[in-house]
């Protein structure tokens, strides 16, 4: 192993480290997956998770148990020991990536793919905070990678770890866990008309494999809540949300062209250079005609759903990552183009330029100028090592470690000050000391509400949907405390509630939704 590659490996790695326990829960989706985690650690039901106290019945409980551990074994004291289950799952998945690419390709574009992955915007995020689609990122791509390994003829069990990885995904995130990489397999098939292949990989063990977990997972929701259990994890939160067919009404609907321009946000900064891989890749090689089927066949199937989230494109970021790598390599190996060079410094440009410039901005937004000389410094000496390093090496797998060795520098940096004006940690910790173990009731409050109450105060909200039945509780004399979102408040209830209540505590910080706890009635 080369020492570029070792160095692409580690700063890869490291960055799986940084940002776990820095800061409290942060919206929009971690808040939620974290209360989901706490409440199993505490009851032990490790099969049908909990929000609130009531059945969340969005995805099976893989992911929930893995976080729940983390709080069983720590305790809730600290957020990063449920996040050590998306960073476990990211290591994992890069793990996977340096080991599966490797065998197709160079330890040295294996190295860089890791890196690749490692510091694109979505796959970062995703493994730095609670969220379930980082467990079903790698079961999806340890399955893709197993299938192309073994098509291959580079592993002789990839086809059994491509039907393993299927059957732990659905158990992460259902349907869909099974739905991308068989589309993605299906697209690889048909372009390459190979059809034998469908009888070399275990198909009819495969599918019994699947329908036997589907079963079991069928079976858990029977007996735990009867039909209405199955009708709503299958026909509400499976089919409803991909078929535009008013069975789901939980929003996030977008339409068919969302991710045409979402995708390049979220593959940041390196999906820029997807661009040049296609305009070279031909004529396409096996490897390549599956990177592609893997993140054009996902595309298209993310396309065709009705509810969409930039979230949702975990799954396809290591394709990405690896057609990245794969051009980056081929690039100083090769004859090129006269504009490819152009593309390359004109990402080196920007990123540098967004190095120089992030110092700047945390200085104005977070502290005073007395940190100017150093954020300066800092910026300044990640450019003069990356300028005398790309005089001795390839400069652009140096550009991928830089970037790398950015993000080290400045996120154990910027979080916590990013937390104090983003967190909702202090706001529901006030109002737990307030409301004591007394009943608190809400008005058609969001499930990041619902959760923070009872993770950082203590306490659950009995939430009311009727504005009837709250408007009654608000006449009340000895009504007691009510957490409110104002924005959800018509005027009728804003002029009840004032007159009836007042107001204790709400959200400072412009970075927050507002949120309010009021004493109601004597």
């Amino acid at each position: 192993m080369t020492r570029l590659t070792k160095i692409m490996l580690i700063v890869a790695l490291a960055l799986q480290g940084v940002g776990l326990f820095d800061h409290s829960l942060w919206t929009p989706d971690e808040p939620r997956v974290a209360e989901i985690a706490r409440e199993m650690s505490v009851s032990g039901d490790y099969l049908i998770p909990h929000l609130s106290g009531r059945p969340f019945l969005e995805q099976p409980p893989l992911y929930y148990a893995t976080a729940a551990l983390g709080f069983k074994l720590r305790g809730t004291g600290n957020e990063g020991n449920g996040r050590m289950a998306s960073a476990l799952y990211g290591l994992l998945t890069l793990l996977v990536v340096f080991y599966g690419v490797r065998r197709v390709y160079t330890e040295a574009t294996a190295g860089l793919s890791v890196a690749v992955l490692a510091s694109s915007v979505l796959f970062f995020e995703a493994t730095h905070k609670m969220l379930v689609d980082s467990a079903l990122g790698f079961f999806i791509t340890l399955a893709l990678l197993g299938f192309i390994l073994d098509y291959q003829e580079r592993f002789r069990h990839g086809f059994k770890i491509f039907w393993l990885g299927m059957a732990l995904a659905f158990l992460t995130k259902g349907i869909i866990g099974i739905a991308l990489p068989g589309v993605a397999v299906a697209a690889f098939i048909l372009w390459q008309g190979d059809f034998k292949v469908i009888r070399r990989i275990w198909a009819i063990p495969g599918m019994l494999l699947l329908l036997g977990v589907m079963g079991l997972w069928s079976w858990v929701l029977f007996k735990a809540g009867g039909n209405d259990f199955v009708r709503t994890f299958y026909i509400y939160n499976q089919v409803g949300r991909f078929f535009q067919s008013g069975i789901y009404t939980g929003g996030h609907v977008r339409p068919f062209h969302y991710y045409l321009s979402t995708f390049w946000v979220q593959g940041a900064p390196w999906s820029l250079l997807l661009i040049p891989f296609f305009i070279t890749a031909r004529p396409f090689d096996t490897v390549k005609r599956f990177l592609c089927a893997w993140l054009l066949g996902g595309v298209v199937l993310l396309s065709l759903a009705s509810t969409k989230r930039g979230l949702y494109l975990l799954p396809l970021m290591p394709a990405m990552a690896v057609m990245v790598a794969v051009w980056i390599s081929e690039l100083g190996g090769r004859i090129h183009e006269k504009w490819e060079p152009a593309v390359f410094y004109l990402l080196a440009g920007l990123l540098i330029l967004c190095s120089v410039a992030v110092p700047f901005g945390y200085v104005r937004l977070f502290d005073g100028p007395w940190a100017l000389a150093v954020a300066v410094m800092c910026a300044c000496m990640l450019a003069a090592w990356f300028i005398h390093y790309t005089c001795k090496t390839d400069p652009a797998c140096m550009l991928v470690v830089y970037w790398c060795l950015f993000l080290l520098l400045w996120t154990p940096t910027a979080f916590p000050q990013i937390d104090q004006q983003k967190g909702y940690k202090d706001l529901f910790e006030q109002m737990g000391m307030v409301v004591a173990e007394q009943p608190v009731v809400g008005y058609q409050l969001n499930e990041t509400v619902e959760a923070l109450a009872p993770f950082y105060g203590g306490f659950f909200v009995d939430n009311i949907e009727d504005r009837r039945t709250f408007k009654r509780f608000l006449a009340h004399e000895h009504a007691g405390y009510a957490v409110v979102l104002p924005s959800r408040l018509d005027a009728g209830l804003q002029t009840r509630l004032q007159r009836n209540g007042r107001p204790l505590i709400n959200a400072t910080t412009r970075m927050r939704k507002e949120i309010e706890l009021w004493k109601i009635g004597n």
